[in-house]
């Protein structure tokens, strides 16, 4: 097939993604576009049985057909692909006007939709001739990792002084999103993920997955949860202009080095005002994730602090307590969720922190416990009717002895019922890292 035919397609379905952005889903301005791009498709349907856009080796390929610059030439379509983790769209003969506009609206949805969501969004659309492939879903621990990795190189960017690109952050927060949605307790298991040297890009990670974990606790939308996601992992990367000096400094800090510590939310949010494709309050978010409830805290603000604002703040709080600092013992996540209930009506919003405890439950996942058989495991799912009773991984036997092989242990089910948790173990009485131990079970998911 002559490559401008699939130049025309990817141009025209590219000019259809990008008019979406200013009309809603079924709006009759969206059907011209709709219906120029089902024309194109029709007539390369007549030479062959399917028509393909897809993306191999990370570049995208039109009806076999390598497309150069395609990031540049077509960016609303090679953005919509990479949001949604598309491999491949196909479309076969008898692709209607209202088929592709549909196929539009799914491109453009805001909030995470992960792959196993597209097929019913075909078929509830009524959509025959389109189908939509998407890469395999990755292991939580790699997406994990894939996030730590644009931290780094968001962070690295700016100390070079460039303004890094957002689309890496948007999708990768679009992939922690639907793991949260999916499987909180397993993602809220990964902050307990504590690595000193990379503090910053870790803390971040976290941060973003206890929002996102937050927000859906609280039941918001999913354009306000992607919103959160994009804030917490880009909340301190004003810290890219504090020297490391400072922010790795063993002890206390002086009174002219906690002022440069504390310019870092003013410039983080001038950072994120000039990245394309974040919107205000991302970047409002960044400014006051600091702020306390009773309007303590830095920088100094008049007005009311966004509600969004204050979920960040309590999940960089909880991710900094239950962290090994150069100025602090982690505290075990019980100990902090009292610190934080502690200070609740003071620095942090009162709705928040009941929220935040309900979410985290009375033992939360990565927490060491002592069964009334004397055994002891690790908490590895919270259950919200029953928190005294939430699923562990026994890790030794009553004896003290280490099982080869956890064993899962739902205290919820009948076949348990005499089982209790008697109390906390101190992981380091056990020498028990509970990040590694999360981590490698994550790796095994």
């Amino acid at each position: 097939m002559p490559i401008d035919i699939n130049e025309n397609i990817l141009r025209s379905i590219n000019g259809a993604l990008q008019s979406r952005k200013l009309y809603p889903a079924g709006h009759p301005s969206m059907m011209a576009p709709a219906r120029k791009s089902a024309q194109l498709v029709a007539e390369a349907l007549k030479t062959s049985s399917k028509f393909i856009i897809g993306v191999v080796e990370e570049s995208l390929v039109c009806d076999e057909v390598p497309i150069e610059d395609a990031e540049d030439n077509f960016p609303d379509l090679w953005a919509c692909i990479n949001k949604r983790s598309i491999e491949a769209i196909i479309f076969e003969k008898g692709v209607t006007d209202k088929e592709m506009s549909a196929i539009f609206d799914i491109l453009s949805e805001e909030g995470p939709l992960s792959p196993g969501d597209i097929p019913r969004e075909l078929k509830n659309k009524g959509i025959m001739h389109i189908t939509i492939k998407s890469f395999e879903k990755r292991n939580i621990i790699e997406v994990y990792n894939d996030a730590i990795e644009v931290v780094k190189n968001v962070m690295g960017e700016i100390r070079l002084g460039k303004i890094p690109k957002s689309e890496p952050v948007k999708k990768v927060v679009n992939d922690l999103s639907e793991l949260v949605l999916s499987d909180t307790n397993a993602m809220i298991g990964l902050t307990m993920i504590k690595n000193y040297d990379d503090y910053l890009y870790n803390h971040s990670v976290n941060v973003s997955i206890l929002s996102l974990s937050l927000g859906k606790q609280m039941k918001l939308k999913t354009e306000d949860l992607h919103t959160l996601g994009v804030a917490g992992l880009l909340h301190d990367v004003g810290k890219t202009g504090v020297s490391e000096d400072i922010i790795k400094k063993p002890g206390g800090l002086s009174s002219e080095e906690w002022e440069k510590v504390k310019e870092h939310p003013v410039l983080g949010a001038n950072i994120t005002k000039r990245m394309d494709g974040l919107n205000d309050t991302i970047c409002r978010i960044i400014f006051e994730h600091h702020v306390r409830y009773d309007k303590t805290g830095y920088p100094k603000v008049e007005n009311a602090v966004h509600p969004l604002s204050i979920i960040v703040c309590v999940a960089d709080a909880y991710d900094a307590l239950t962290t090994l600092r150069v100025y602090q013992k982690p505290y075990q996540p019980v100990e902090a969720i009292k610190i934080l209930k502690g200070l609740s009506g003071k620095h942090f919003d009162p709705a928040t922190i009941l929220a935040f405890e309900n979410m985290i439950g009375m033992y939360p996942v990565g927490t060491l416990v002592r069964l009334s058989t004397n055994e002891v495991g690790i908490v590895t799912k919270v259950n919200n009717a029953a928190f005294d009773k939430p699923t562990i991984k026994i890790m030794y036997s009553a004896d003290g002895s280490e099982l080869p092989m956890p064993k899962e242990t739902d205290l919820s089910e009948n076949a348990h019922a005499a089982l209790s948790i008697v109390s906390q173990v101190d992981p380091l009485a056990r020498n028990v890292d509970a990040g590694a131990f999360v981590a490698k079970e994550a790796a095994g998911a």
